[in-house]
């Protein structure tokens, strides 16, 4: 907190309302000034969803590189690409026990973040479309439909019927943007039969210690070894 607010006082007069600013709205250089040293407690993945949040409150308007803030990858968003097929590959994935490196994991997670920018730049080509500023800003839709909808311990996603109008309301608003007015997920026409048993892979990393602990059921470490 201390280098943070050293940063600040530093390089742009003690307000953080100027580092947009400072940068000419560049989302390059805004992103590369906050994650250059650990110190700052910004990774690339932090720098982005607050650049986004930023974006989607009205407090910053961009000038340059809009279409580098993108969708950042986790578990839900990857899980939507694959089932939806923006994101396909020619093979199975590997059980994510064997990259024990993660760079099938990397490679999915910059495939994922180029597929969803795709969208976002395909979106803005619709005439009188209501694009969003940037494709983060399609961060939060895509998170929660993979948590509400496009469950990962669901073999055929949900809902292989209508959604209940108690669940539908026991949702708040934003999140009932995941189901049209018949009651069926927004993508339910568009994911085939044979991608909804799709999964992500995980984070299951010798080198960044991820993902271990959930490889185990018990003590001595077996019994849960998983895919």
């Amino acid at each position: 907190m201390l280098n943070s607010a050293r940063l600040l006082v530093e390089k742009y007069d003690s307000s953080a309302y100027k580092i947009n600013e400072v940068h000419d709205g560049d989302i390059v250089e805004i992103v590369k000034a906050l994650t250059v040293e650990e110190r700052y407690g910004f990774s690339t993945k932090k720098a982005h969803m607050f650049l986004r949040d930023m974006a989607d409150l009205g407090v910053w308007k961009y000038k340059r590189n809009i279409e580098k803030l993108d969708v950042m990858s986790d578990k839900n968003t990857m899980r939507v690409a694959l089932r939806t097929g923006i994101l396909q590959f020619r093979i199975p994935l590997l059980a994510s026990f064997l990259d024990v490196f993660c760079y099938q994991y990397s490679m999915v997670d910059r495939l994922n973040r180029e597929a969803w920018r795709k969208v976002w730049e395909e979106w803005g080509k619709i005439s009188n479309n209501h694009r969003p500023p940037t494709a983060a800003s399609m961060d939060y839709l895509i998170f929660r439909l993979g948590k509400i909808a496009c469950r990962p311990n669901k073999r055929f996603c949900p809902p292989e019927k209508e959604v209940a109008e108690k669940k539908l309301e026991s949702l708040i608003p934003q999140d009932r943007l995941i189901f049209r007015a018949d009651k069926y997920c927004i993508f339910s026409d568009v994911c085939e039969l044979e991608r909804k048993i799709l999964n992500a892979p995980n984070s299951i990393s010798i080198e960044g210690r991820t993902g271990w602990k959930s490889g185990k059921s018990n003590e001595g470490g077996g019994g849960g070894i998983s895919s």
